[in-house]
Formats: C-alpha cells, sequence, structure tokens
C-alpha cells in the first residue's frame, strides 16, 4: 500500500508490526502510554507466568524496533531511560471540542459535586479520595462524589464507603459515554492515582471548565499547574485531598476564576496541535530516509 512510517501504539501492537515494518524496511514510530513492566508489579495477581514472560519480550524487543520511541509525557520519556532508550515526548490529544461544548451548556448545581473518571483499580487510588470524602462530609455535609470507571475493585471501594459511613454520599458508576454532560455538572474533578504517565482524565475535566484536584506524580504534574488550574497534592495523603477539596467547595471565587483559567490551559492538548508535533516527527524520518 506504499506505507512509509507505521505508527503503534501498545506493547503488542510494537513488536507485531514493529517488526513486520523492520522486515519490509518501514520506519516505525512508538508512542509509549506507560510502562507495562511497573504497572504489572502494582498488580501481579492478574498475570500469569506466561503473561509476564510474553509482555517482557514484546515491551523489550518493540522498544528496540522502534527508529523513534515517543512518550506520551516529559515523565514517561524521562522513564524510559532506565531501558536504556532516548525517547521524545508528545502529550496525549484531548476532544477538547466534546467537554468545552459539553460544559458551555451545564451550570454548577446547588449541590457541590466532586467526580472522579478513573478504572477501579489500585494504581488509580481510589481509597485515597473516599477517606478524604469522609473528612470532607463532616464539614461539608451537603457534598456527593461520583465515581465513572468500573473495575475489579468496585466491591472493595463500596465496601469502604460503608465502613467510613458515607455510603449514600457516593455513587459508583461504571464508564459512560455520556462522561462529558455527567463531568460538566459537576463541581470539582479529583484524579487520585499513584501511577500516571499523562492523564487523559484530568486533561478532558480542565476542557470542561473544571479545576482539577490530582496527585503530584508522573504527567499530572505538566497537566495540572499547582494554583493556575487546580491543585496538586501527595499521593494517597487522604487529609491533604481533603482539605483542597474543602478550600474549593468554599471559595467560590477562586473556583470559578481556576475554572476560567482551566479552559484555556486545556487548548494545549487539542488534536490539531498535537498533530502537528507528530508530523515534524514524520516529515523527519522521511528526510532521513531519502
Amino acid at each position: 500500500f506504499g506505507i512509509s512510517i507505521v505508527h503503534c501504539h501498545g506493547t503488542k501492537e510494537a513488536f507485531f508490526a514493529g517488526l513486520a515494518a523492520k522486515l519490509l524496511r518501514r520506519q516505525v514510530v512508538y508512542t509509549v502510554e506507560g510502562d507495562p513492566l511497573f504497572e504489572m508489579s502494582l498488580s501481579p495477581e492478574k498475570y500469569s507466568l506466561l503473561d509476564r514472560f510474553s509482555l517482557k519480550v514484546f515491551w523489550f524487543l518493540g522498544l528496540r524496533l522502534a527508529d523513534v520511541v515517543v512518550g506520551c509525557s516529559r515523565w514517561m520519556a524521562m522513564h524510559l531511560k532506565r531501558y536504556g532508550v532516548k525517547a521524545l515526548h508528545v502529550h496525549n490529544a484531548i476532544d477538547y471540542e466534546r467537554f468545552s461544548s459539553a460544559a458551555s451548556k451545564s451550570r454548577e448545581h446547588d449541590t457541590p459535586i466532586v467526580i472522579s473518571v478513573a478504572r477501579f483499580e489500585r494504581v488509580k487510588g481510589l481509597d485515597t479520595l473516599i477517606r478524604a470524602a469522609a473528612e470532607v462530609v463532616k464539614s461539608r455535609p451537603d457534598a456527593r462524589f461520583i465515581l465513572i470507571g468500573g473495575g475489579s475493585l468496585r466491591d472493595d471501594l463500596e465496601a469502604l464507603a460503608t465502613r467510613l459511613r458515607i455510603g449514600k454520599h457516593i455513587g459508583f458508576l461504571d464508564y459512560s459515554p455520556e462522561v462529558d454532560k455527567i463531568l460538566a455538572s459537576s463541581t470539582i474533578a479529583v484524579l487520585p492515582s499513584i501511577y500516571e504517565p499523562f492523564g487523559m482524565a484530568a486533561a478532558e475535566a480542565l476542557a470542561a471548565g473544571k479545576p482539577v484536584i490530582a496527585s503530584r506524580i508522573g504527567g499530572l504534574r505538566e497537566i495540572v499547574i499547582d494554583g493556575v488550574n487546580g491543585f496538586l497534592f501527595t499521593p494517597g495523603d487522604h487529609r491533604e485531598l481533603a482539605d483542597k477539596i474543602i478550600r474549593l467547595l468554599e471559595d467560590r471565587g477562586l473556583r470559578l476564576r481556576i475554572a476560567e483559567t482551566a479552559r484555556e490551559t486545556a487548548k494545549r492538548f487539542k488534536p490539531e496541535n498535537i498533530a502537528k508535533q507528530y508530523t515534524e516527527i514524520y516529515r523527519s524520518l522521511l528526510k532521513a530516509a531519502r
């Protein structure tokens, strides 16, 4: 088909498509969205012996087959140095128009709503948010929390909320295709991850004009500018998270100022802006191949 460049996203794709491309002497770009070996170490019980072996093979060979490796954040690009890989970085793109448009058609509810869009898995740190919620409702009993994502820890998270006697304050939902509309009607977005190479949900929340409170880790530090479009907190520190949620709920003026900045700072993740950066990478590869 006259293909000159193969662009892979994903560990298996980088190996299989990357190998095919190299056999045909085509150029390979590999965008790395996360470290599968680190993710595997966080939930080892999910992986069989065969899974672990094949994942390591795909990961290491996929990186070596690529002519250009691109991290989805500066943090991801720096992280790849531990594998002896020199990577560029290009942030992920978001559907800015979708999230900003939904937000422009909604308004805040009288009831403050704190939302988190994240898989119900250990890596997302949602237990920290639930513990923070227990602190928040002591001073703001009108606050409601919505967790959207679904996953293997749903029963555990619901049990924690019940144990902390805040079950009526928290709703657990599987992922919804209308997450933009739900997000638009919320007050604050929270992403309490313990590992996050980029943080798509945080960038989308900013596009929706929502202040974002996120863990001070990984790519989230490149999305959330502390005190400008949201706040950062120490991963796992539910009291610090609770304090920052309460601060935003109590100070409407601060919340509105941050919300205005949030939408503006999210524009850098528009597809056209990210496409320009990849176009330059493609051009450089084609020029080098001549």
